[in-house]
């Protein structure tokens, strides 16, 4: 459920519910989609590219490494240096943020209890004091933990970034691993949402900059609610989503319209057949990725499938393709697929070997870092089709064939027991196999 955007889809009475999004996106294509971002919005996106790239710790150069090594070794020794116990109530805040910055989640921890059960007239960093917490115990798998202390931030102090942060980090640790857990604390959320969400649409209500969070974000983590409820299989799906929806401001400017039809968009395509994969159209494209084999079946029927959607141009993200595991793999001893797709925004090098110590990360040579990986080269256009901004993003395709998990994701993702395993796992769980024998599937053969 990241919020970047995640959206999971159950086949329940959906038809509702697909109806409603439908109509949002008619709706959205009628007004916002023929409008234009503003200058400021378009620069974001613009840069967007650039900002993700220098985001990513792993695309850092060796002196910011070692920067940050040096960075988080002195605030760890002054962390450990000095004694919560014996400081005043009101540095105790600081404290929290310096030995998080250390990573010292035991001493976060502490400090922070002390500062919210301390016995003070206001406590005017309550939300900052909360959301380190949380994060801590989220660190340290401490989920109960961090369940009830992030309901006791959303009943301390009014809803603001802040907070979101916080709910939405453990919202995306819980969704698959304790989903009850994730419903029980986005239905504690949401009338709280809902309330500044209207509160921006009302006369003389509070402007984006006090609210701190645009119409476009809240929409995005008021979709939250009711895709868990799909996971859980619980009903009101469609009353919660009309919720969300009349409590849009009745005029939506462009900025923050065309993101909430987007949102609508990837909504509406989960609990559907997974649309074709278009592969790359130059005309050397797949050729260090068949290798001559034959195109694998996306998705393979009665098997579930992960697909990995990225750019070429995400630096990190074709780094991932080496965590990739075989094609063919098992999440609680059941088959399951995994392929990335790599978008190709540009023609791509000829296919050649990788002899250089450290090979170009340029986006025509992205083609060539994923040689003998099982990757698909797929046209552009995928990512406009699930409207992904901010690469990679994880797509989950049941054993009948249904789309019913589309979601950004971290690039560690792929790794053992995280977000990739836990979803296949989740979705296995909710639809099991359709038949006894699935039919042989069709796998890229290994790199020669």
């Amino acid at each position: 459920m990241l919020r970047r955007v995640c959206l999971c889809v159950v086949l329940l009475p959906v038809c509702g519910l697909a109806q409603q999004v439908d109509a949002g996106a008619k709706q959205a294509e009628a007004g916002p989609q023929q409008q234009v971002l503003s200058p400021k919005a378009a620069f974001d996106l613009a840069m967007q590219p650039l900002s993700l790239t220098r985001s990513a710790i792993g695309n850092w150069s060796e002196s910011e490494l070692a920067a940050l090594t040096v960075t988080m070794k002195r605030a760890r020794t002054e962390c450990d240096a000095r004694d919560a116990t014996k400081m005043e109530l009101a540095d105790l805040p600081d404290m929290v943020k310096l030995c998080a910055l250390g990573q010292e989640w035991p001493t976060v921890v502490d400090s922070a209890s002390r500062y919210l059960h301390a016995d003070m007239p206001t406590k005017p960093r309550v939300s900052e004091v909360y959301a380190a917490l949380v994060d801590a115990e989220l660190r340290t798998k401490d989920e109960p933990g961090a369940l009830r202390d992030a309901k006791a931030m959303l009943a301390a102090a009014p809803y603001d970034a802040l907070e979101a942060y916080a709910v939405n980090e453990a919202l995306d640790y819980m969704e698959f691993n304790f989903n009850a857990d994730a419903l029980m604390l986005a239905k504690v959320r949401q009338p709280l949402l809902l309330q500044v969400l209207r509160g921006l649409g009302a006369p003389g209500g509070a402007s984006g900059d006090a609210a701190k969070q645009t119409v476009h974000e809240l929409y995005v983590d008021g979709l939250d609610l009711p895709t868990l409820q799909q996971l859980a299989k619980e009903p009101g799906v469609e009353a919660t989503v009309a919720a969300l929806e009349g409590a849009l401001p009745s005029e939506v400017k462009a900025d923050d319209g065309i993101p909430i039809a987007a949102a609508r968009r990837r909504y509406a395509l989960l609990g559907k057949p997974l649309p074709e994969v278009m592969l790359a159209k130059w005309p050397k494209a797949k050729t260090y990725l068949e290798d001559g084999g034959m195109q694998p079946e996306v998705p393979t029927l009665n098997v579930t499938t992960a697909l990995l959607l990225f750019p070429d141009w995400c630096a990190q993200c074709v780094r991932m393709g080496s965590q990739f595991p075989e094609t063919v793999f098992r999440v609680l001893g059941k088959e399951a697929y995994l392929y990335g797709l790599l978008a190709e925004t540009v023609a791509p090098d000829a296919p050649a070997a990788i002899n250089a110590k450290e090979p170009s990360l340029a986006p025509s040579s992205a083609a060539n870092r994923m040689a003998g990986t099982n990757t698909i080269a797929v046209d552009s256009s995928m990512l406009e089709q699930f409207d992904v901004t901010e690469p990679p993003f994880l797509i989950v395709v049941d054993a009948g064939g249904m789309v019913r998990v589309a979601q950004a994701v971290t690039t560690d993702a792929v790794q053992p027991a995280n977000t990739a395993d836990s979803a296949i796992a989740f979705v296995n769980r909710q639809w099991p196999l359709l038949f006894p024998q699935k039919r042989p599937p069709m796998a890229v053969p290994p790199h020669s």
